[in-house]
């Protein structure tokens, strides 16, 4: 390494100076109800309904409505400026969360309960994209944005963690359908202030001469970056297969109340990891980070799988997480590199839909799988996942030509933005 693990801790310090205090704390806060909605949906449909399955199905269509609709209000924000979609949308998505509430509470079923969840993922915010594409647009030093993304994705991590620990906190204090009212409140508190706090135009896609930019096609730019979006999948499924796992685990050992807790632990270990990723040398290949990411959560899911108890199932969660952060921070490194001009706000979110797609592909097959082999179905569904990202790193490797200058590659993409 040419610089010290201090001194690279202490780069955090420019990201304040590069964006304002007030906007990063809110950026925070409204990104937890994101976290919170998946599995406060499976918990409280579930609850609901008696059915992992069809809690399992409930997330699904949340997510993939999700993953539909992100890369469409990237766009939109793109054309607009976030400050208009976010203004326009956190109202109606609020008032979603409180139908799918409704829909819970009453043990609606069928369309009425699929409706609702369908609009709940047509409205979510993608805070998250729409936050490091608003990096993209400040940071004009290569290395304070490869710092910023590994702080995004270890906040990423660290809502993550705390959303389903408010799930599991407010589920076991009130009802299984309490999360979904705090998700909704959560909403209309915090994302609203964050709106404001947007540039009304997009900050990256003025052309150099300063006109009205030129927005590449949608599936243009999805090609573009389509390896992230394989990775970034399969992590998604990853998480959407271990819930699964978590809540049949814990309802069999019979603390339902619990599955958010545990499955918290594994955020974390990726929270931390993600953090740490600036203490990387810039000239390791991103295939080679996936490589060993991939190779680590396939070893330590296949360990936890094996468990008997809530608390040995923590310990190999928490152990996984510490291979999902950096290989999430490299996704978005590898995506940023290769979005073309004026597509940034579509790759961001499409990379944030990405592991809704997943999340959507892991809940649904697992909870499907729980009802023939228990937990280990739905286990086995992320060890799946891994083995995809081992074989995708390969691939990055083999066939992608930013492999050969691996230093340059947020410098080049950055430039060229700009």
């Amino acid at each position: 390494m040419q610089t010290s693990p201090l001194r690279a801790l202490a780069h955090y310090r420019i990201l304040p100076k590069i964006s304002s205090g007030r906007a990063m704390v809110l950026a925070v806060a409204a990104r937890a109800p994101f976290a919170m909605i998946p599995l406060g949906v499976m918990t409280a449909i579930t609850a609901a309904t008696g059915s992992v399955a069809t809690g399992g199905l409930a997330t699904g269509i949340v997510s993939m409505a999700t993953a539909v609709a992100s890369p469409l209000i990237g766009r939109w924000a793109d054309r607009r400026g976030q400050r208009f979609v976010l203004t326009l949308l956190t109202p109606l998505n609020g008032l979603a969360l409180l139908c799918l509430l409704a829909a819970a509470l009453r043990g609606w079923g069928g369309p009425p309960l699929w409706l609702a969840c369908l609009a709940v993922g047509l409205t979510s915010l993608p805070i998250g994209s729409f936050t490091r594409a608003r990096w993209v647009g400040a940071a004009t030093d290569p290395r304070d944005l490869s710092t910023a993304f590994s702080y995004e994705s270890t906040v990423d991590e660290l809502v993550f963690v705390l959303g389903p620990a408010l799930v599991g906190l407010a589920a076991w204090a009130a009802v299984p359908a309490a999360p979904l009212a705090l998700a909704a409140a959560l909403v209309l508190a915090a994302g609203i202030p964050f709106a404001t706090t947007a540039p009304a135009t997009d900050p990256v896609a003025l052309s150099e001469s300063g006109t009205a930019p030129v927005h590449p096609p949608i599936l243009r730019v999805l090609a573009a970056v389509a390896p992230a979006i394989v990775v970034m999948v399969c992590i998604g499924t990853f998480f959407g297969s271990v819930q699964a796992a978590v809540t049949e685990r814990s309802t069999l050992l019979g603390s339902p109340g619990q599955a958010g807790l545990v499955y918290a632990l594994m955020g974390v270990g990726s929270a931390l990891t993600a953090l740490l990723v600036v203490m990387v040398p810039q000239n390791v290949r991103l295939s080679t980070r996936f490589l060993v990411g991939g190779i680590g959560m396939v070893v330590f899911i296949s360990i936890t799988a094996m468990q008997g108890t809530l608390a040995l199932t923590a310990v190999g969660l928490l152990l996984v997480g510490l291979f999902i952060g950096p290989t999430m921070v490299t996704a978005f490194t590898l995506a940023e590199a290769t979005s073309p001009s004026g597509g940034i706000g579509v790759a961001m979110t499409a990379i944030g839909s990405s592991v809704i797609v997943g999340v959507s592909i892991g809940a649904t097959l697992g909870g499907a799988l729980t009802t023939r082999a228990d937990s280990i179905g739905a286990f086995a569904v992320a060890m799946a996942a891994g083995i995809v990202i081992v074989v995708m790193a390969l691939v990055v490797r083999h066939g992608s030509a930013l492999e050969a200058d691996p230093s340059g590659l947020q410098l080049d993409s950055s430039s060229s933005r700009r």
